[in-house]
């Protein structure tokens, strides 16, 4: 951080929160709030002099809340920049700050927030994790006895600068404690609470095991695990270094602490599995490896930086093996644990990464972006006729379009990615896709089915999984119905209910709706809104009294080529299972249901014009036997 501030191309802005991010990559508009320290930068010296004469004294949470700090401050010693704030929730106004202060006069209480807008080419987000709180967590006493600690916690007793001066104490009595329990994955591979695995807490617990053992060679260690998982290089040599320092370790998850209430000694319950029984120790400490969690503010910052987040909370990359660092927004990076639990090493060649990446846009005077995005048709945008609507807004998980009512909608091309939600929800067709138009669409749709429809199988495919699922069965030779007729779009989210309702006019015999699974979509929320129609339409049929099996939904993946020829074949059976005058009869009985759903396709523009060519197209081939 000292080289960072010492840069004269780098401009820290510490005590300043991120309020609001508008525009697009190379174009960013970022409001900042730099708030009032009350201690004006220009005239601090770091001198410390208003912290001595301040009266007041709060829990320090640098510190773990293991030692106070004064109400003016600075987080840390080594802070960058180092300048004091003056904490107005706890000051109590005795100005002795001031005094103290004397001639700097760096002491300003009449400063307030400062608001303000800069133009951003490319964010790097590096938030880093949180901490697991263990006390919901009753069965290891955290909160109710005082000797059970968390690792962070640990972390500043054994820490020179900490509030012991690296002098570690049991909080009871400060007396040195000779037996210690570490206890991993505690929050972690839990279902109660966080299922996922830290990914660092293990070498973590043999690192502050070592690190006492080195200082206290006589201390009584023993380390309570699951697994441990030491995947890295060198890992698995730290790990039997600590087990030839003396270091115990016991396979087992600690069902219980208990304690004595007179002499605050602990006793752990566990299972060893190495034993195969269940034991109990006595120890004078136990610390509680936690699990890393997302920040607590990650919720908000998603929704300010437009970026999605993991089932577990982190926020999402673009691609977990391809593109780690990039976030689906384009010019936002991810560095670091914010993505997800990562160690030092992971977390640098992370940061990197995303600087690598930042700066190729920085040096770019224009930048490319996909052609496959929605244009708005403004003489069809009800907006723009004066009526309430903005179902493309919230249907888009970039926020690329611009709505305003009395406007008609306006896609900022820049920031669209191409997924054809916002034309797949657009209830009065005012929205296309380049490249996949409805017209297109409809134009292959009428051209697959044009030859005894009833037979076939018409599988909408999303370009980045299913359609890959697709094309592996086909190349590892997985034997499916020849009756299949594949249908690529960009996402499941831009299959559009009109595209299903015109295939079944036409006389398809059943329709594969299938795309990403939902961690999968490249597109955010695409797979979710393509799931939530698809349901839609499955309780529209069945309604209808259409015959079960006949549209079928599937996420299927790009690796899962079996599992789309298995889909394939199952529709097959099922279709095989109507006889043929019965399933001619419901497609005969439910065109009139379709059509009255598709009275304004036409009107969508080249939507006739391509079906003329089609049919033309069609009559040709089939006047010549050309197969169709």
């Amino acid at each position: 951080m000292v080289d960072a501030a010492r840069q004269p191309l780098v401009e820290v802005k510490a005590y300043t929160e991120v309020e609001k991010v508008e525009g697009f990559v190379g174009n960013f508009k970022v409001t900042l709030r730099e708030k009032a320290k009350y201690v004006r930068a220009d005239r601090c010296n770091g001198c410390a002099a208003c912290a001595k004469a301040c009266p007041v004294e709060v829990p320090n949470y640098f510190e773990m809340n293991l030692a106070p700090r004064k109400a003016a401050y600075v987080p840390m010693s080594q802070s960058v920049p180092l300048i004091y704030n003056i904490d107005m929730d706890a000051c109590i106004h005795c100005y002795k700050c001031v005094e103290a202060c004397g001639a700097l006069e760096a002491i300003d209480f009449s400063m307030e927030d400062n608001v303000i807008e800069e133009d951003i080419g490319a964010i790097v987000v590096a938030t880093g994790f949180g901490h697991f709180d263990p006390s919901p967590m009753t069965e290891y006493g955290y909160g109710r006895f005082p000797n059970v600690i968390t690792a962070m916690e640990m972390e500043r007793l054994n820490n020179s600068a900490g509030p012991t001066r690296g002098s570690l104490m049991r909080p009871s009595d400060s007396k040195r404690p000779q037996r210690l329990a570490i206890i991993n994955c505690v929050g972690s591979r839990d279902k109660r609470y966080n299922q996922s695995c830290s990914n660092f807490c293990c070498m973590y617990a043999i690192k502050n095991a070592l690190l006492l053992k080195q200082m206290l060679p006589d201390m009584d260690i023993s380390i309570y695990y699951i697994d441990i998982r030491t995947p890295s290089k060198g890992y698995e040599e730290f790990y039997d270094r600590a087990r030839e320092a003396g270091i115990k370790f016991i396979q087992g998850r600690p069902a219980e602490i208990t304690e004595d209430p007179d002499s605050h000694q602990l006793f752990i319950k566990s299972e060893d599995i190495t034993l195969g029984r269940v034991i109990e120790h006595e120890y004078d400490m136990v610390m509680l490896n936690q699990a890393a969690v997302p920040q607590p503010d990650q919720n908000h910052m998603s929704s300010v930086l437009n970026v999605a987040q993991s089932p577990g909370g982190w926020y999402m990359e673009y691609h977990p093996k391809l593109r780690p660092m990039d976030s689906p927004t384009d010019g936002i990076f991810f560095a670091g644990a914010c993505q997800g639990p990562k160690d030092i090493p992971a977390s640098v060649a992370q940061g990197s990464a995303a600087a690598a990446r930042a700066s190729r846009i920085l040096h770019s005077d224009t930048w490319q972006i996909e052609p496959t995005v929605a244009v708005v048709w403004p003489d069809r945008c009800v907006s723009g006729k004066g009526q309430a609507c903005g179902i493309c807004e919230r249907a888009c998980p970039y926020g690329a379009i611009d709505y305003t009512k009395g406007l008609s909608a306006e896609v900022i091309t820049a920031k669209c990615h191409g997924c054809g939600a916002c034309v797949g929800e657009c209830p009065h067709d005012s929205i296309t896709q380049l490249h996949f138009t409805d017209a297109q669409v409809l134009a292959q749709i009428r051209t697959l089915l044009a030859v005894e429809p009833e037979k076939k199988i018409l599988a909408f495919r999303c370009q980045w999984c299913s359609y890959g699922g697709a094309d592996l069965a086909g190349t590892s030779h997985f034997e499916y119905s020849a009756n299949e007729r594949g249908l690529r779009v960009m996402c499941s989210a831009r299959m559009d209910a009109d595209l299903i309702y015109e295939s079944y006019r036409l006389g398809a015999g059943a329709i594969l709706y299938s795309g990403c699974h939902p961690q999968d979509c490249h597109y955010i929320t695409g797979q979710i809104a393509g799931a939530k129609r698809a349901a839609r339409l499955d309780k529209i049929f069945d309604r209808m009294g259409m015959n079960p099996g006949r549209f079928r939904t599937e996420w299927i993946s790009a690796a899962e080529g079996d599992k789309y020829a298995r889909v394939i074949n199952e529709m097959q059976a099922t279709l095989d299972a109507i006889p043929a005058e019965d399933l001619k009869s419901e497609i005969e009985r439910l065109k009139p249901e379709m059509e009255k759903r598709l009275n304004k396709m036409n009107q969508i523009p080249g939507v006739e014009e391509a079906m003329i060519q089609v049919d033309f197209i069609v009559s040709e081939m089939q006047n010549k036997a050309v197969p169709v």
